[in-house]
This record gives structure tokens, C-alpha cells and sequence, in this order.
């Protein structure tokens, strides 16, 4: 089972005891298409032209699903491209390890982490033209302990933050290290060895200059919160929740403070910015990889063989209703314009009434690791094949577009203004036409 992450940013300090091994492979070489696909893009006949290009605030994807849960803060993401005859794509670049971390920009940099069994790195790229800007080395912190026995993927599952300050990344191996945006590092701490089968994949939250890190392991399970700023624990609560996979996310109190919600096996937990429990309620049980999505002052939750809850309110959130037809193995879901869309195992998907829970259409679709995402009125689904099937976020199913990349993917892809950044099985992908500003 792949489980895909959640992070905000993490900002960074002056360098810890170790540093970086600036030491690098040779950048491979990005592949550009001169107008990016634009002369030999058409649209398909089905493709609805978009709106004029707008943008919510947070318009950085800084995290895992974006800062709003997998809606873009652009409404014009690409509806067409062929990764086989380079329509609409703007340049790909070959990549060294296959992992399913996913890819997060900040302005002109857009950044991944690879791993296998003998090193761990951060890595940075033009969002313009693909090219490599750096590449650090986070080195084991483990002093000899054996690594996790999982697959080399499985040691970057979880996908960096970033913000003004730098890049945060958590590895498989348990080194947390934060960098700033030229790769220098700013400070690392090694948490502890995971236990956990698969790997290690839950990502931090982060909220002004806190790191909320989600360790619900087989064994010694714990959350805790550090200073973005010194790297240094401010609280940690041990707790024994069993294994997750799922990845916290943040949430508003109505006076602004942050709640911070962790997803594991059988409950939902929010904790202030101090680290007191504020509610613990009933979740959803099993191997909880999907992690919670929060929309209109409502919590989703989900997994497989178990169900799909939804509450109501940060504060003291009330259960509305549960869904407990087909569901996701991984992929997270999304809500927007009143709907919620899951990725249904193992290839459909389905859309409710967000606020009632009451089904509106259920689709064959690609199977999909991926979690789904949004843009404008529309919503992705990209499948493990590497084939995205795109829908109008409606009441009754419209495809409008059905695109194929030629390699494989389980990474949640990023957005950007009319760009999608995808990491597949081999390759950093730009899609879309349009020019970065």
C-alpha cells in the first residue's frame, strides 16, 4: 500500500551539526518542447474553453494536495497533452530514482525528494525550463542502526513543504531536514527508525513556523511539534494509535488558531498549537492511508473496507453522515463546488452531495495511487498508467478529457498558472501552454 502525505512549509535556521552533502550526481538533461506542445496542442471537441485565468490566495502548491486540500488556487490547469508525441508538454526531465513522493513549487522552484538504500536527497528544479538547480544529500542520522526493510521507494514516500524560508523534507529512514531555496541547509534532526510496514508516509503540517509531525508507527507511535525556525521539539505527545499512513492536515479555529488533525486507525485527533487534545472522536478504521480533507467548515475522512465520515465544525465537530459503499485504498479526497470525488478501488470514480453524503454518479475511471485534485470547475484523476481522466465537477458525469502521459504515476500531481507538474515512474513532467510569471 502507497500512502501520500500532507506538508505546509517549513522554514529554516542556521546550519544544524551536520552538513549537507553538497556532493552531486551529474543534473540529467530536461527535454524542452521550444513553444511547449503550444503550435501542436488542440483541444479535444469536448474540452469547454475555461474561464479567464483566476487565482484564490496561497496560490504556492507548498504541500502535499496544495494548501486547500487538492484545489488549485488557479482555475486554468491543461486539458490536453500526449506525452508520446510531446503535445502540451513544456519540458520533461529524466529522473534518477522512482519514488512517490510528490512534487511541491514555490515560485521558480519546484522540489522532489528521491531515496534508495544508500542515500537520501532534496531536489530542486526550474519550474521554467527543468533544469536541475541543486540537489542535497540528508545523511542518515540513524548511527549505524539498520535502515527500514521496505523497497528504496518506500524511504521518500513523504512529500516535502516548503515556503519563503526553504524546503522541508521527511525521509523513511526518520531524518527530518530543512533547507532554504539556494539548498543550504538550515538544520536536521533524526526523529527515531520508523516501524511500520510499507514505509514511513506521513508528511508535516505546518503552521507560522510549527512543524506538526504525525509518527503513528506499529510500535513507540507519537506526534509531535518543533520550531520551523530552530528545528528544536516544542511538545510531544506519545500515543499508541497503531500503524497510519494517513497525513495531517491543519485547520482554523474561528478565531484564526490552528487545530491540528491526525488521522490513524479508529479515530480523528485534533491538538491546539500546545499540544492538548481538543477532541478525539470516532474515524475510520484499517490501514488509514487517505488523509482528511477539510472544505466549507467540514471534515472528511475515509479508507477502504471501512467508511466515509463526515463532520461538522472545527471546534467541537458533530458527525453529519457516513458513506460506506466503495472507497479508497490511498488516494485522498476532494471537495469542491458542493461535491466531493474519491478515486474508488480499484478503478472508478464516484461523486456525493458534500453536504449530504448522497451519491450522484459512480464512473469507471484509471485506477488511481494518486489523490485526486481540482482546478476551476474541473477535476483530475490520474491513474497508475499515467492516463488522467478529467470531469466537470457537476451533478451528472461529463468527461471533458482524457490525456495520456506514456509512462506510469503515483504521485499526486502539483499546479501551478496554467501548468501541472507530474512525477512519474521516470520523468518530471510541465504540462500546459502557458508561460510562468
Amino acid at each position: 500500500m502507497l500512502a501520500f502525505a500532507m506538508v505546509v512549509v517549513c522554514s529554516g535556521a542556521p546550519p544544524a551539526e551536520q552538513t549537507a552533502d553538497s556532493s552531486r550526481a551529474p543534473a540529467p538533461a530536461a527535454t524542452s518542447f521550444n513553444d511547449g506542445g503550444r503550435t501542436a496542442a488542440k483541444s479535444p471537441a469536448s474540452v469547454v474553453p475555461a474561464a479567464p485565468p483566476t487565482k484564490a490566495a496561497g496560490s504556492d502548491w507548498s504541500c502535499f494536495r496544495g494548501p486547500r486540500c487538492g484545489v488549485s488556487s488557479w482555475n486554468n490547469a491543461p486539458l490536453d497533452w500526449d506525452g508520446s508525441t510531446a503535445r502540451g508538454v513544456v519540458w520533461k526531465t529524466p529522473l534518477a530514482t522512482s519514488c512517490t513522493s510528490s512534487p511541491v513549487v514555490w515560485r521558480n522552484h519546484i522540489y522532489i525528494t528521491e531515496a534508495n538504500h544508500d542515500e537520501r536527497a532534496v531536489v530542486a528544479f526550474d519550474t521554467e525550463n527543468g533544469r536541475q538547480l541543486w540537489r542535497q544529500v540528508v545523511p542518515d542520522g540513524g548511527g549505524g542502526e539498520a535502515l527500514p526493510s521496505v523497497a528504496d521507494s518506500a524511504l521518500a514516500l513523504p512529500t516535502p513543504a516548503c515556503d519563503a524560508d526553504g524546503v522541508c523534507a521527511l525521509f523513511g529512514t526518520g531524518d527530518l531536514a530543512c533547507f532554504s531555496h539556494d539548498g543550504k541547509l538550515r538544520w536536521k534532526n533524526f526523529l527515531q527508525r520508523p516501524v511500520i510496514g510499507y514505509g514511513h508516509a506521513s508528511s508535516p503540517a505546518i503552521w507560522n513556523k510549527m512543524v506538526f509531525i504525525q509518527l503513528d508507527w506499529q510500535e513507540n507511535g507519537k506526534v509531535l511539534c518543533l520550531d520551523g525556525t530552530s528545528g528544536k521539539t516544542i511538545w510531544e505527545r506519545q500515543r499508541s494509535r497503531g500503524a497510519s499512513w494517513s497525513s495531517p492536515i491543519v485547520i482554523p479555529e474561528a478565531d484564526g488558531s490552528p487545530i491540528w488533525v491526525a488521522n490513524a486507525n479508529g479515530s480523528i485527533t485534533g491538538f491546539d498549537k500546545k499540544g492538548q487534545v481538543v477532541w478525539d472522536l470516532d474515524g475510520v478504521t484499517g490501514q488509514v492511508a487517505p488523509s482528511p480533507t477539510w472544505a466549507d467548515n467540514r471534515l472528511y475522512l475515509l479508507n477502504v473496507g471501512s467508511s466515509l465520515m463526515c463532520y461538522g465544525g472545527a471546534t467541537n465537530p458533530k458527525l453529519l453522515w457516513q458513506y460506506k459503499k466503495g472507497l479508497s485504498e490511498t488516494s485522498s479526497p476532494l471537495v469542491t463546488h458542493g461535491l466531493l470525488f474519491m478515486a474508488v478501488t480499484p478503478g472508478s470514480l464516484v461523486c456525493l452531495d458534500a453536504t449530504t453524503g448522497e451519491q450522484q454518479w459512480k464512473q469507471r475511471a484509471p485506477g488511481a495511487y494518486a489523490s485526486l485534485v481540482g482546478s476551476g470547475d474541473r477535476v483530475y484523476c490520474m491513474g497508475r498508467d499515467g492516463t488522467t481522466l478529467v470531469v466537470a465537477a457537476e451533478r451528472t458525469f461529463r468527461q471533458i478529457a482524457l490525456c495520456e502521459l506514456s509512462d506510469g504515476a503515483d504521485a499526486t500531481p502539483a499546479m501551478a498558472d496554467g501548468r501541472m507538474f507530474i512525477r512519474s515512474n521516470h520523468f518530471l513532467w510541465c504540462l500546459g501552454t502557458k508561460k510562468l510569471q
